[in-house]
C-alpha cells in the first residue's frame, strides 16, 4: 500500500491529544493541517512503505521545526515526531 493520500494522524502530547490530517502527494508535496493551521512538509522522502518529513511552524514566540518518520502497513501508519521539546509517538488512519 503506498505512503501517498490523506492520513487521520493522533498524537498524544503533553498538551493534549492533537488530531491533524496529513496529506501526501505523489508529486512529492504535501501538507499538515491542524490546530496551527495548514503547513507545507518539507524534506519529503519515501522509502516503500517509510516517510520521513519536516514541519515547520511559529510558536511561542519562535519558529518550531517538527522532523517526522513513520511506516506505513495497510491503512495504518505509525511514527515518531521530535520537537526540540522531546518526542511524540503518533498514529494515523488513511482517509483517502
Amino acid at each position: 500500500m503506498p505512503v501517498t493520500g490523506k492520513w487521520k494522524l493522533t498524537i498524544n502530547t503533553p498538551m493534549g491529544t492533537q488530531t491533524p490530517t496529513l496529506t501526501i502527494n505523489t508529486d512529492g508535496t504535501g501538507v499538515l493541517e491542524g490546530q496551527r493551521g495548514t503547513q507545507k512538509i518539507s524534506d519529503l522522502k519515501i522509502d516503500g512503505e517509510k516517510v520521513t518529513y519536516s514541519v515547520q511552524f511559529s510558536g511561542m514566540g519562535q519558529e518550531i521545526t517538527l522532523k517526522c518518520s513513520a511506516t506505513v502497513d495497510g491503512d495504518a501508519l505509525r511514527g515518531r515526531m521530535d520537537t526540540p521539546m522531546g518526542g511524540v509517538d503518533f498514529t494515523g488512519e488513511r482517509v483517502t
